[in-house]
Order: C-alpha cells, then sequence, then structure tokens
C-alpha cells in the first residue's frame, strides 16, 4: 500500500447549522467587545486575566450560572409534562416558560464564551515571551532572512523515489 493518499474532511452539517454557529460566533464576539467597551467607557475597565488559576475562576462562575439555568429547563421540562393531560391554556403557558428559560440558558452560555475568550486573549496574548518566541519576532521583524529548505533524509529520498 502506497502513502499517496489525501485524507478529506467532508462537512455534512446542514447549511443552516453552519450559518447557526457562525451567527453565534459573532454574537459571542459581539458581547465580549460590548462588555469592554462598556467597562471601558464607564472607568471600571476590565482586569486582565493573569493566570489560568484565574481563568478557572471565571470559568467555574460562569459553569455555576449555566447549571442554574439548565435547573429551570428540567423543571420547566417536569411542568409541561404534567400538563400534557390537562384541558386549557396551562401547558401553552408552561411552554412559553420553557422558552424563556432556554433563551436564558442561551444568554448564559453566550456569556460564559465571552468570558472564555475574555481568558484566551489575556492569557494567550498576554503571557511573557519566551526567549525563543522573541528571537523568533526579531527575525521576522529585523530582516528579510529566507530560510532555506533542509536537505532530504535518506528516508524521505526513499520515499520519493
Amino acid at each position: 500500500m502506497s502513502g499517496n493518499y489525501e485524507q478529506l474532511e467532508i462537512d455534512v452539517r446542514l447549511e443552516s447549522e453552519r450559518d447557526l454557529k457562525d451567527n453565534v460566533s459573532r454574537v459571542i464576539q459581539f458581547a465580549y467587545s460590548k462588555r469592554k467597551l462598556e467597562a471601558d467607557t464607564y472607568g471600571h475597565p476590565i482586569q486582565a486575566v493573569r493566570n489560568k488559576h484565574e481563568g478557572y475562576g471565571i470559568a467555574a462562575e460562569a459553569w455555576n450560572k449555566i447549571q442554574i439555568k439548565e435547573k429551570d429547563i428540567k423543571n420547566g421540562m417536569g411542568d409541561y409534562l404534567a400538563l400534557l393531560q390537562v384541558q386549557g391554556e396551562e401547558a401553552i403557558q408552561s411552554c412559553a416558560r420553557l422558552y424563556d428559560a432556554a433563551l436564558n440558558l442561551a444568554v448564559e452560555a453566550i456569556s460564559m464564551a465571552a468570558d472564555m475568550n475574555r481568558v484566551l486573549n489575556d492569557l494567550y496574548y498576554g503571557a511573557p515571551k519566551t526567549p525563543l518566541e522573541e528571537y523568533a519576532e526579531e527575525l521576522e521583524e529585523g530582516s528579510e532572512a529566507e530560510f532555506e529548505e533542509a536537505e532530504l533524509n535518506e528516508a524521505e529520498e526513499d520515499e520519493e523515489e
């Protein structure tokens, strides 16, 4: 069996699913930017996340809020189920409460994603650079040096033949 094959990945999601994910991603970025802008506008800038432990604390707080909203949905499902056999509009009201609970869960999930975006940005971009990273940046900025391709080793030469 030769090694001349290519692995392809086929995205089998519906276009609406891809669009929804893209749109939710935009909403998360909007929430992140809006929080930052409001904090800066009102003179209370958001402190940078200094380490992974602070990041975990932020994640844990957001997760706790999500769990509370999940519990509201679970209770709403129980209420809705109990009202299936009842005549009248009570089941519709229960459905409306369930919708509201799901909406609140989505808001908290988006809020957590915005928080995690902040943690990622602060820890990744705010982290001190290693000497190797600094050296690589100097090479990129300071010169138009071209890198030479390494010569093929014996195993690579055998593969090409």
